[in-house]
């Protein structure tokens, strides 16, 4: 059970890596983009020549940067959390929200990726481009495809971890022990 363990934390620390390198690389391209928009306003504003196909390339960065960031988000658990309710339960009840979390999070995602994929698929066999300029949408439907794959994977190896971590089910007994103790 051990080995598995360190196997599956293993897996999560390079795949957050990877995530983590995805997600500075969706950061270098909002930076591009935004000198491309200023560019672009400014070429329209200051010489009435602006930037052709800024907007297709705006919506393909748009979805590039959203969707392959959260993977980043959710491995390094930069997401929301409320804990209100959640420090308020007994171990094994939080055990159980903690692993129905990642469960529900796959059940939610994986139909996204799926018609993400089909999404993309479609757009690359008709040759999918902007009304404009002919920039193709493919790229930003394939990161639709990619981005939610990469979160419900993140999902997937966090549910495992949890599932399989010794830290995790002994956090439980102790606690469950030190209310026992409280109590007494």
């Amino acid at each position: 059970m051990d080995r598995i363990a360190s196997f599956l934390i293993s897996t999560e620390v390079v795949l957050t890596k990877i995530n983590m390198v995805i997600a500075m690389a969706c950061g270098i391209l909002w930076l591009l983009f935004m000198f491309l928009v200023v560019g672009d306003v400014t070429g329209r504003y200051a010489f009435l020549m602006p930037i052709e196909g800024t907007l297709e390339i705006g919506q393909n960065v748009l979805a590039v940067a959203v969707f392959l960031s959260w993977a980043a988000i959710l491995a390094k658990n930069q997401h929301l959390r409320i804990f209100i309710v959640l420090d308020r339960l007994p171990p094994r009840w939080r055990f159980l929200f903690e692993v129905l979390a990642p469960v529900l999070g796959i059940a939610v995602i994986l139909p996204i990726a799926w018609y993400g994929f089909s999404f993309a698929a479609e757009s690359l066999r008709i040759k999918e481009t902007g009304i404009t300029y002919g920039i193709p949408l493919f790229p930003g439907k394939l990161a639709l495809f990619l981005g939610t794959s990469l979160f419900a994977l993140q999902f997937f190896i966090q549910l495992l971890v949890l599932l399989f971590s010794r830290p995790a089910r002994m956090t439980i007994v102790a606690e469950e022990q030190n209310l026992a103790e409280e109590q007494n």
